[in-house]
């Protein structure tokens, strides 16, 4: 099981976290698709900004004990180095200047 260490919003964009996982791989988790029910509080900005560990769950959680599962959002993230290499490749070709 794949569990997480450490969590943080990304500015400019709703929804979003930068998780690091025990694994040691660091991912990019859109949770939008997860803002329903009971977790539609998450579509309070000032509410999300309040996402931690949970220090006994390791997974991240949101006051109300509002939780997600650390394997799902492993597999539903994009991997930080996978991110490094596109961004390369639109620099090199020159895709960033056209966006």
């Amino acid at each position: 099981m794949i569990l997480i260490d450490n969590v943080a919003t990304i500015p400019e964009m709703d929804g979003w976290l930068l998780i690091d996982f025990t694994d040691g791989s660091k991912r990019f988790v859109d949770i939008k698709p997860h803002m329903k029910g009971i977790l539609e509080k998450l579509k309070d900005p000032e509410f999300f900004s309040k996402v931690y560990v949970d220090d006994e769950l390791r997974t991240i959680t949101w006051p109300g004990e509002l939780d997600l599962d650390p394997d799902q959002l492993h597999r539903e993230g994009i991997d930080l180095v996978e991110i490094k290499k596109i961004i390369e490749v639109a620099k090199n070709t020159n895709l960033l200047e056209r966006a």
